[in-house]
């Protein structure tokens, strides 16, 4: 079946699967060459109706149909990817996922589908081993409106607070994906002011330091705006 609307994958570009119809956890298809949005064109249904002017012919608007797509991945016997297509192959109808795909630069598209087939395609003289995954797809999900990040886990601090020893930033988790940066601050009695230049995942206490109170901000940004966690603060650097 045609594609109401392709993609060709370039860099960036991801397609997931998850099982069920609401997943927490996702498989990304490591290995995809190319692939195409399913097309679910809403098929009419040609009908003479008596209430028609003229009694004319008209066209009723009618169900969607399941769509196909087909997708070339590069084969990987016994890994991650494989154990779970040829799982979710034999169950086929029987268990729904989620597919998703997220063109590079753009947002992600999922659908409700299961796994029609599973099977190796070809291997070249190189020993480049190729497979084909079918998905039946039942219908495209709405999405929501794009969403800035929002932190569910606060980030965090690591090492010990001495001069000379690395401290070490956890980000955090933030559901929502996007571009990261850091930014350390020492306090005294609560009162907190950057660290110039410190804007890495690490820091390293020096003399002026001690006595001192190290945290680190977390701002996460994306196209729908930004959002900044701060961790808890160390304790207060010696020498």
């Amino acid at each position: 079946m045609s594609a109401s609307s392709g993609v060709t994958l370039g860099y960036g570009t991801t397609i997931r699967i998850g099982r069920g119809t609401g997943p927490v956890v996702f498989t990304l298809l490591r290995g995809a060459e190319e692939a195409q949005f399913p097309d679910q064109t809403p098929a009419d249904v040609d009908t003479t109706w008596l209430g028609s002017p003229g009694g004319t012919e008209e066209s009723i608007r009618g169900l969607k149909p399941v769509a196909t797509i087909n997708l070339p991945l590069q084969y990987v016997p016994g890994s991650e990817i494989d154990l779970l297509l040829t799982e979710l192959e034999q169950a086929g109808s029987d268990e729904d996922i989620i597919l998703e795909i997220t063109p590079s630069g753009g947002g992600a598209h999922t659908w409700a589908a299961y796994v029609n087939s599973y099977r190796m395609t070809s291997a070249t003289a190189k020993d480049k081993k190729m497979a084909e995954v079918v998905f039946k797809v039942k219908a495209k999900i709405a999405t929501g409106a794009p969403s800035a990040p929002v932190n569910t886990v606060l980030p965090a601090i690591s090492g010990t607070p001495k001069v000379g020893s690395v401290l070490t930033g956890w980000p955090g988790v933030w559901p929502v994906s996007g571009t990261l940066a850091f930014q350390w601050q020492l306090g005294t009695g609560g009162v907190f002011s950057n660290v110039a230049g410190a804007t890495g995942q690490t820091y390293t206490p020096v003399a002026g330091d001690v006595g001192k109170t190290p945290r680190m901000l977390v701002t996460n940004t994306n196209g729908t705006g930004s959002t900044t966690a701060t961790s808890a603060p160390a304790a207060a650097v010696v020498a």
